[in-house]
């Protein structure tokens, strides 16, 4: 591979995030890319594997050749995988999952499995092929994304902070699945992480971006990181063999709070025996007998207390409940058990309980930073969206503008003042949000997993302003795995299967913080769903094609319905019918809507009828839901994975098309959670005040707009994730993509069309009968 002079300029931006780079890389090297934070690491890894324009529009000048070719208009042999392995998702079980990228190079049907199998054991993956994706740790997340990249062996592994987001002993065991893929595969890696140490045993060479996107060491370990002695700290890497970082000096007016919680030390958030059951939302896009998640004990009999002029930790594996506990510190959410209440001060004028408090209530005395920082953006620059809930606050514009400026600035984010905040890295956005929070005076500060992304130098500055709030007198809760951080804690709670023990953080070193908060990531697993009760009927043995076919029949034959002792007659032979077809599964709560609209079209028609005559109104419903409550059970009982295969494979549409749209469609259940989450940004920040009509509309549309923007940026990373996985690379190659499982046509497909024929015909029969 080698790249010459490789120059990307973002749109929006005014300078480049990488500039002039020049390296090459020789078949087999194992690389490590550290740099400050902003540097462009992850833009040099998409520039690599040939997906950097597939999303983003920019500037792109100099050259990158692999084996000669330019990866990005002939593919490269790479895999990448990205910093949330959720972005690579785009399967519902393992093995689909793994098996994406053997599909899209076309491979026969008995090689694909061989070739899942092989990168499930490559990676040790604890479950098997039909396990689903949604109900993975956080590190057997990781495991499974690395396997879908590795399942075809490719030549050059591109890996973007593949632990970042881990506990200790996650980390590890994700780190060692890495090094045993790639010495069977031997392939050439380069990967991307702030803390290098742990990798340094088996890289053969380090390259250093500096602040500007260039390269300002590239060699061995020895000569990047140990003979240059010090060097590595002036561009924030987190070398080994240097001291820990010292928090920044700040001074506390940045931080000071607007409405004190109380004196130093007195309790200003308490949480008494909380608990939280998480249950799976009813979903549009599953099946009915499909795999769901169960209810998750997310907490159980927690305490806290949060006081004020103090940090308290919260500590524990992926998956124990740390950012569920903010949450509910935060006052975003009720508990399912037990309280949360604001102590006497903060509570003056507003109750007791901070769920409860109106949204501008909630800001002036909360800041939150959530665990995906992008969420928190809600304007379109750096400095409005630091202002937004000072400016929602009605809060004098000129002090909020020099208090906003300082922490910009103290955050090192002065040279992005006027950017776009979609186009900062992930440590800029975490940064951005911090300000965000802190910018308006709260009095409780709330931070999940604050110092993810940061180099050595913005560490020191988020960690210098966390002190700085509480040397203010803010109380401060920080979700973290860092042990650094940790150590700075004044207290500490350490969850453990969403249950909590409190302990004195000041007594405990920094080794055995870390150790007692790495239980490790497969003693924490996510819960495995239990399966809906599936009908026994017909309709379970039938494919999604059948399925929507005897839907559409239903409805040709309800136009036929023109009669009440017709319309009557037919949904009687319906409901006799219902247990063949759907056995005697309970009813669905997807009939819920149905019914509605069977209510609704029966009174319309009644209320405008001649007369207002019954008749009418009874005959629409029924016609109504004649196609309406049988088509929403057939319907829902279809796969919408597997409706791809069956567009693709029997109907012969275009492959990659039905892919993409499966993929989408896998999504769509995410769209409620996001709103949740873009909720709760809003409300935090003041920005979903007023009850009015108007008010609620304007509200209402800027959630929409939020939603689409996020709901664009995922999708196109996405989009690079698939790309990266050749999923256009077979196309343009000529290539067939094949199937991972076939799409039969069973003999319970042609009896159910059968059935669903006679059905529709039953009204036109009965019609002519009875003139």
């Amino acid at each position: 591979m080698e790249v010459h002079e490789l120059t990307w300029r973002p749109f929006g931006r005014a300078t480049p995030v990488l500039h002039d780079v020049t390296l090459q890389i020789e078949e087999g090297q194992r690389i490590l890319l550290a740099g400050p934070s902003g540097s462009g690491k992850s833009t040099l890894l998409r520039a690599l594997a040939g997906v950097l324009t597939t999303t983003d529009a920019g500037d792109l000048a100099g050259s990158i050749g692999v084996d000669g070719r330019d990866p990005h208009l002939h593919g490269a042999p790479a895999g990448l995988l990205v910093q949330d392995p959720a972005d690579a998702m785009v399967a519902p079980r393992v093995g689909r999952e793994v098996a994406f990228c053997p599909e899209n190079a076309g491979l026969p049907l008995e090689q694909i499995w061989t070739a899942v199998q092989q990168a499930l054991d490559a990676v040790g993956f604890p479950y098997g092929p039909d396990h689903p994706v949604d109900a993975v740790s956080g590190g057997e997340a990781q495991r499974l994304a690395l396997a879908g990249v590795l399942a075809l062996g490719p030549r050059l592994v591109l890996l973007d902070e593949p632990t970042s987001m881990l506990d200790r002993s996650a980390a590890d065991t994700v780190r060692a699945a890495i090094w045993v893929a790639g010495r069977a595969s031997g392939a050439t890696m380069v990967l991307v992480e702030h803390h290098l140490d742990p990798w340094l045993d088996e890289v053969d060479r380090v390259i250093i971006l500096d602040a500007d996107g260039r390269i300002s060491a590239d060699g061995t370990v020895a000569e990047t990181l140990l003979e240059r002695g010090a060097a590595p700290a002036l561009q924030g890497v987190w070398a080994p063999g240097l001291p820990a970082p010292v928090p920044r000096g700040l001074p506390p007016e940045l931080c000071l709070p607007a409405l004190p919680g109380g004196p130093v030390g007195s309790v200003v958030i308490r949480a008494d025996a909380v608990g939280v059951v998480r249950r799976p939302r009813a979903g549009l896009a599953s099946p009915g007998g499909q795999a769901v998640p169960a209810s998750v004990q997310a907490l159980s009999r927690v305490d806290a207390s949060v006081r004020s002029g103090e940090v308290l930790a919260i500590v524990g594996v992926s998956g124990a409940g740390k950012s569920t506990l903010t949450a509910l510190l935060a006052g975003l959410e009720l508990p399912t058990s037990g309280t949360v209440s604001a102590g006497r001060e903060l509570a003056a004028g507003v109750g007791p309980h901070p769920a409860r408090w109106s949204s501008t209530d909630l800001a002036r005395r909360v800041g939150w930073v959530p665990q995906h920082a992008e969420l928190a953006v809600v304007a379109r620059t750096v400095l409005n969206d630091v202002l937004s809930t000072s400016r929602a606050l009605g809060l004098d514009e000129k002090a909020s503008a020099q208090r906003a400026d300082g922490l910009i600035e103290a955050l090192g984010l002065s040279a992005l003042r006027d950017a776009d905040p979609h186009e900062l890295s992930g440590g800029e956005l975490r940064r951005l949000a911090l300000a965000g929070a802190l910018a308006h005076g709260p009095s409780v500060l709330v931070l999940d997993e604050p110092t993810v992304g940061q180099d050595r130098d913005t560490w020191a500055a988020v960690t210098g302003l966390i002190l700085s709030a509480r040397a203010a007198g803010v109380a401060v809760v920080v979700a973290t795995h860092d042990p650094l951080l940790i150590a700075l804690a004044d207290r500490r709670i350490h969850l453990e299967h969403g249950r909590g023990a409190l302990t004195d953080a000041a007594a405990t070193p920094v080794g055995a913080s870390a150790v007692a908060e790495g239980s490790g990531d497969a003693h924490t697993p996510a819960p495995v769903p239990r399966r809906r009760p599936r009908p026994t009927g017909l309709a379970r043995r039938c494919g999604p094609l059948s399925l929507l076919g005897s839907s559409l029949l239903l409805i040709v034959g309800g136009l036929a319905i023109t009669d009440v002792r017709v319309a009557a007659a037919c949904v009687a032979v319906e409901l006799l019918l219902a247990p063949l077809v759907f056995g005697w599964a309970r009813p669905s709560v997807r009939l819920i809507p149905g019914l509605l609209a069977v209510a609704s079209v029966g009174f319309s028609n009644w209320l405008l009828s001649t007369g207002q005559d019954p008749l009418a109104g009874v005959t629409a419903g029924l016609r109504v839901a004649f196609f309406v409550l049988p088509g929403v059970l057939l319907a829902g009982s279809a796969d919408p994975f597997a409706l791809g295969d069956h567009l693709a494979q029997r109907l012969r549409l275009p492959a990659r098309p039905v892919v993409a749209a499966v993929a989408a469609l896998q999504r769509f259940e995410g769209l409620g959670r996001q709103w949740d989450q873009l909720r709760r940004i809003r409300r935090v920040r003041g920005l979903d005040a007023g009850r009015g009509p108007s008010t609620r509309s304007r509200q209402a549309a800027a959630m929409t707009f939020a939603l689409l923007v996020q709901s664009l940026r995922q999708a196109g990373r996405m989009a690079v994730a698939m790309e990266a996985r050749g999923f256009s690379a077979g196309r343009s190659a000529g290539v067939r993509r094949t199937w991972a499982e076939p799409a039969p046509w069973l003999p319970a497909d042609s009896a159910l069309l059968a059935l669903g024929l006679i059905v529709a015909g039953t009204p036109i029969l009965l019609q002519a009968a009875w003139p």
